[in-house]
């Protein structure tokens, strides 16, 4: 496979934080996700990539979500910083006939402990329920994945339970934490989500 397809990432609208901006995924950044994924200590803290991580996973992975814009089940950004600087990828794969979505996010470690976990969940979180008309919000991480466990306390998650062993990666059975956000739970705490620039 060696053709990245993005039509669907295309019909992605553009959105904005107060630092971060969140753009469709496009063919150029198949290398910047590789890169970014090279870090072992990163790709450990993901639930289901593998390492190493190599442009014929990041082709998969693109194609894959791609797909899924087009059949109007996901969309997808690449997280931007000051100076268009990519720093990650974030996500929501959407399940129309149940009014709900799963939300993703990763960042390069190179960005971690600067906010942007957070000013990335929130901004997704808030297009999730105000343009997506989702109900109900969900999110997951593995236990030991301490920094992604902050991020989703502070976006108001409510922890719903744990699967024990639920994924196998290198070699290690991993238990997963499963969290979820109601929309009445997100309308009563508008003011967690609003940024000073708006789109």
């Amino acid at each position: 496979m060696s053709i990245v397809a993005t039509d669907g990432l295309c019909r992605c609208p553009a959105l904005s934080s107060e630092r971060l901006s969140f753009k469709p995924l496009r063919e150029d950044d198949v290398g910047k996700v590789v890169s970014l994924l090279s870090d072992y200590e990163t790709v450990l803290l993901l639930t289901y990539a593998p390492w190493p991580y190599t442009a014929q996973d990041a082709l998969m992975w693109f194609n894959h979500v791609n797909r899924m814009c087009e059949m109007g089940i996901g969309c997808f950004w690449g997280i931007h910083a000051q100076d268009d600087q990519f720093i990650g990828t974030t996500g929501l794969s959407l399940f129309p006939e149940h009014k709900k979505a799963e939300l993703h996010y990763w960042l390069g470690k190179d960005y971690w402990g600067k906010g942007y976990g957070t000013e990335t969940a929130k901004r997704i979180i808030a297009y999730a329920f105000q343009n997506c008309k989702v109900e109900r919000l969900e999110v997951n991480h593995m236990v030991r994945n301490l920094r992604s466990q902050r991020v989703i306390e502070k976006c108001g998650f409510a922890l719903e339970g744990i699967m024990r062993s639920y994924v196998k990666r290198f070699e290690n059975f991993e238990d997963v934490k499963f969290y979820s956000l109601l929309r009445k739970e997100f309308e009563q705490n508008m003011a967690n989500f609003r940024w000073k620039k708006n789109s």
